[in-house]
């Protein structure tokens, strides 16, 4: 009997802060992809636990389907159960069930495939609990899903546990094109982040960088001049800052002056 899957709902974070820099990762993104003929794949881990992993990969998502490409995102992470899970809450079925061969009725991949409510974006949730994660993500059966979601959509991103706590995330380093490394500004430790990149060290041509999550406002104004300096007031209307809002204000000066002599 086919199961009746629920669409996820996903919602885009509505802090302008974050939008930019999660558009600036983007970018980044796309520069680096080396083949056009197939879908870009993306592993993202966390170098310690909480870096914010799981949330960067829905934004990450978001922003990549609204760009108009076929998007897919799957979680990997099995090993926690579904009420510790964001998303996973309103699903029945996923990607333990597909590799383990469960509780499905054609053992498809198409069976474990959410819609979401963004236009372009797949959902594959982690499906049920299963305590030795490792095992069936090295399964051939998960080297054939990668196979086909790289051939039938345009980018395709995997959360992953930390690889610190678990080496998960390492079984499928050498599978996918690009490799994220998460951590927590104040939270994830040096060694912690030496032990990340000595892992990935092997696949350093697939390293795409590191995100520094749970950044406070002000040391991220400090590290990055004039980063709101397109945003949008409150009043909908375009504030300038630094020396462009200096400019600004004297033009406007200017101008007001100039109407008031010609009056």
């Amino acid at each position: 009997m086919k199961q009746e899957k629920r669409t996820i709902n996903l919602y885009e974070n509505s802090s302008q802060i974050v939008n930019a820099a999660i558009d600036r990762i983007v970018v980044e993104v796309f520069n680096k992809r080396k083949e056009e003929n197939c879908g870009q794949t993306i592993l993202l881990t966390g170098c310690s636990p909480l870096a914010g992993t799981t949330t960067t990969c829905i934004s990450l998502a978001i922003a990549v389907a609204n760009t108009n490409r076929k998007t897919l995102l799957v979680d990997c992470d099995v090993r926690k159960s579904i009420e510790y899970k964001k998303l996973n809450k309103e699903t029945t079925i996923g990607l333990a069930n597909y590799l383990l061969e469960e509780s499905l009725e054609n053992n498809e991949i198409d069976e474990i495939v959410y819609d979401t409510n963004v236009e372009g974006l797949k959902y594959i949730p982690c499906g049920d609990y299963f305590e030795n994660a490792t095992r069936i993500l090295c399964s051939t059966k998960m080297m054939k899903l990668i196979d086909v979601v790289k051939s039938q959509y345009d980018c395709v991103i995997f959360d992953l546990p930390s690889i610190n706590i678990v080496p998960d995330a390492q079984v499928l380093f050498g599978k996918v094109d690009g490799i994220i490394l998460l951590t927590a500004l104040g939270e994830t430790r040096k060694g912690q982040i030496k032990d990340a990149k000595r892992k990935v060290s092997p696949f350093v041509q697939n390293y795409y960088g590191m995100i520094i999550n749970k950044v406070e406002k002000d040391v991220y104004a400090k590290n990055m001049k004039d980063f709101d300096y397109y945003f949008i007031d409150k009043r909908g209307q375009q504030k300038l800052t630094g020396a462009a809002r200096k400019k600004y204000k004297a033009l406007s000066k200017k101008e007001v002056k100039e109407n008031e002599t010609n009056v």
